[in-house]
């Protein structure tokens, strides 16, 4: 029976004293007597363990449990992967759970042998020295790292070494769009260009590091197949159907309760502070816009964007910049699966989401530097635990979380719906123009092949190849990178078929080029858009690694309007700035795979 409406205050605050206690037990039969004594027996031991215990009774029988099973499982079969896995993840689990006491732990011995809690004035004068001759220590081992490798590369093969040009042209462009381009710190960009050439190095040449990346991705993958099973019991085994709207958006509702949950236990908190610590020391940046782009290389946009969700208030225009940006600087991990669907390689999307992730931080304090001053920066991001006291349990922030994704779902998908409209619009408004003066299927594609020539060209693309290569930046920027990855995947399937039709006539076949067209004369097909070299693909592929497109400014400011209603005007401004600085961040990758090809 529902209560009236006018009562809902009372019943907000129900306690004990409103209930019929069992005080008087002279009226009770002997089962009403039995049972009391019973509760107040338990309730008397309960209260015993817990004060022996400090409160952590139950907290101590599920530990003692996970202990004998973890042994057990070590026993059992130690050494493959599972094993090592459920190692890693039992260390970093009570990491987490014990930071506190760690911090404790380590202050506690510091001041045992140091004898005081933090290092006296000239203590600190020193190691600020000794950080200073590091630094420039890095510079130098990063410097000749660099020379000794480019040397090698060139070496090899010239062709490698057309795309440095590119490199500081890319820069430069940065530079000259910057908003106050006296505050740039350089040593930010230095290390965020530093540090792309050394992730380039490691997971462009060292099978290890890909290897590693792709563990990571594969544990991101399992968690993310567990919503198929919702989405097939909520919208039918044909969900597959209308993927975007029943499969890819629904996935944000369980992305965000566990984000919620993890921040209830402090493990969020611990990442960026982790993460961003080490960031903050080599590039100088703080440790929210770090861990968004590190976390940019695992998670798709709004996810990304999710995770730093209690601390989006409190960032800076250069913060909130970057973060925007790792958005369409980054790939994230359920579209690999959807992409290798598609005959992308996962030899070349693996290391393009690790590579692209640094570029960020030079390409973003180029364009918006950070006019704040640091030191305040870090002191107002030490918040988040203030996000534990929102929730009653880890269940009930498990379900804030995934129903606070209502309204942001709703906003996504109506504002795309509207961008899908508009493009195929100006598409077919292109194409009308142009058959007025004999220009055929002139679309935003088809212009961007022109017009983005030059950029195709900065990467080391070989002439030849750098019309179509412009053409699939078009889509990627006009629509989105599917769809240009769907188009690099035709021109793959015509360089096969040019590849058979050389082998079957033993390279004596011709070809005719028609425009954008390749004709294989002996066999009489047309390869529509013709093909481009197994180089250019691989370089290509690296680029198109970031959803550095229209579409996604449209998701992305929908969300951020709904996530910072307050900031709504400076973001709309910066949207276009942010796209062509992820573009920027893209092609440097890009020029990177051309290096190290």
């Amino acid at each position: 029976m529902f209560l009236p409406k006018e009562n809902k205050e009372d019943v907000d605050d129900w306690d004990e004293s409103d209930e019929e206690i069992d005080r008087d037990l002279s009226n009770s039969n002997w089962i009403g007597k039995a049972v009391v004594q019973i509760q107040k027996m338990c309730k008397h031991i309960n209260d015993m363990l817990k004060r022996t215990t400090k409160g952590y009774f139950t907290a101590a029988i599920f530990l003692l449990g996970y202990a004998a099973y973890f042994i057990i499982a070590m026993v059992h079969d130690f050494g493959d992967e599972p094993s090592v896995r459920l190692l890693v993840c039992t260390i970093l689990g009570v990491i987490i759970a014990t930071r506190h006491r760690i911090r404790q732990a380590c202050g506690w011995l510091f001041k045992r042998w140091y004898g005081a809690e933090r290092f006296s004035d000239a203590h600190r004068a020193t190691l600020h020295k000794a950080r200073f001759f590091t630094r420039w220590l890095m510079y130098g081992v990063l410097t000749a790292v660099s020379v000794y490798v480019l040397i090698d590369e060139g070496r090899k093969d010239t062709n490698n070494l057309r795309s440095l040009p590119g490199l500081f042209l890319f820069l430069l462009v940065c530079l000259l769009f910057s908003t106050h381009p006296s505050k740039v710190n350089w040593h930010t960009v230095y290390w965020g260009f530093g540090l792309q050439f050394l992730t380039a190095l490691l997971t462009l040449k060292w099978k290890t590091g890909q290897d590693m990346v792709l563990w990571v991705q594969n544990r991101f993958d399992e968690f993310f197949a567990n919503s198929k099973a919702s989405s097939r019991l909520m919208f039918g085994e044909t969900y597959m159907d209308h993927y975007f709207v029943f499969g890819a958006m629904p996935i944000v509702f369980l992305t965000n309760a566990t984000l919620t949950m993890l921040y209830y236990v402090g493990a969020m908190q611990f990442l960026i502070k982790s993460i961003g610590s080490f960031l903050c020391f080599v590039l100088n940046t703080s440790p929210v816009e770090s861990m968004s782009v590190a976390a940019g290389i695992f998670l798709e946009g709004i996810t990304s964007i999710l995770s730093l969700r209690p601390y989006l208030d409190r960032v800076s225009k250069s913060e909130l910049f970057l973060i925007i940006t790792s958005v369409f600087a980054s790939l994230g991990g359920a579209y690999l699966a959807i992409l290798s669907t598609i005959g992308v390689s996962l030899e070349y999307l693996i290391p393009a989401m690790v590579v692209s992730a640094p570029a960020t931080f030079a390409v973003c304090k180029l364009m918006v530097p950070e006019t704040r001053n640091m030191a305040e920066t870090y002191k107002e991001l030490a918040i988040g635990d203030e996000e534990k006291k929102k929730y009653t349990n880890i269940f009930d922030a498990a379900q804030t979380g995934a129903t606070s994704m209502l309204a942001l779902i709703g906003n996504v998908v109506t504002v795309s719906f509207a961008f899908f409209s508009y493009i195929e619009w100006i598409n077919n408004t292109l194409e009308w123009f142009g058959d007025r003066v004999g220009i055929t299927k002139l679309s935003i594609e088809l212009i961007s092949s022109y017009l983005l020539y030059p950029v195709a060209l900065a990467m080391g693309i070989e002439p030849e190849d750098c019309r179509n290569v412009a053409m699939l930046l078009g889509y990627r920027i006009g629509i989105n990178n599917i769809i240009a990855f769907f188009k690099l995947t035709d021109l793959k399937i015509n360089k096969a078929k040019y590849d058979n039709y050389m082998l079957s006539t033993n390279w004596t076949g011709t070809i005719t080029r028609n425009r954008d067209e390749v004709i294989l004369d002996m066999w009489n097909v047309t390869l529509k858009h013709g093909f481009i070299s197994k180089r250019s693909e691989a370089i290509i592929t690296y680029c198109l690694c970031g959803f550095s497109s229209c579409f996604t400014v449209a998701v992305v400011i929908g969300i951020m309007y709904t996530l910072l209603p307050q900031r709504k005007v400076w973001i709309s401004k910066m949207a276009l700035s942010a796209l062509i600085a992820g573009n920027i961040a893209n092609c440097m990758t890009g020029c990177f795979a051309s290096l190290f090809y």
